[in-house]
């Protein structure tokens, strides 16, 4: 389900009402992270701010984007696809013969 935008209006189609619905205006697909969606729903809240405003909203959405991302790595270090973990190498190869 989407999250809807924030100011808007019950019945248009931008609302909670065609949340999740593809192609409706406005919506924004769940990413399945409460963390990500509240950060990325943040970012509706540039339109009502003066451009001076913007750096300090930007800098809470990457911040919180930040701490979801490094609670991925924490929770699962080596990923999907790779169960040495990131930045390993191959095991090396023994002797000759052994």
């Amino acid at each position: 389900m989407g999250v809807p935008l924030r100011g808007t209006v019950p019945g248009s189609p931008d609302s909670a009402e065609t949340a999740g619905v593809p192609g409706a205006v406005g919506v924004r697909p769940a990413t399945g992270d409460a963390r990500v969606d509240e950060a990325v729903a943040r970012l509706a809240d540039l339109a009502g701010l003066p451009v001076a405003e913007h750096p300090p909203v930007f800098e809470y959405v990457h911040e919180r984007l930040t701490e979801a991302l490094g609670d991925l790595d924490v929770r699962d270090p080596a990923g999907p696809g790779n169960p040495s973990g990131p930045g390993s190498r191959p095991p090396r190869p023994g002797p000759p013969g052994g």
